[in-house]
């Protein structure tokens, strides 16, 4: 399982898109989550596990790279769930 770095926002249905096109104002954090990104999912056939911290805490799940189309841009996104407690 890939634990990100970064500090990601997740929507009430629990689904997380991180953008892969860069942008101004992207951190380093950001940067270095996609490079781990791409070579997780690469070798895994264009999916990846991963642990996130969100602003729920901490939750995980699966994340799918979708490549660009014609005006679309390179994105993982997936659902999140809370870790189960032990």
């Amino acid at each position: 399982m890939l634990t990100l770095q970064g500090k990601y926002h997740v929507e009430q249905n629990k689904r997380l898109t991180i953008f892969a096109e860069p942008r101004a104002r992207q951190s380093a954090a950001l940067d270095l989550d996609i490079q781990a990104l791409r070579a997780a999912c690469g070798t895994s056939g264009g999916c990846c596990a991963v642990h996130v911290l969100t602003q729920h805490g901490p939750m995980q799940g699966t994340l799918t790279e979708k490549k660009p189309r014609k005006f679309s841009e390179w994105q993982f996104e997936g659902h999140l769930s809370f870790p189960p407690r032990e």
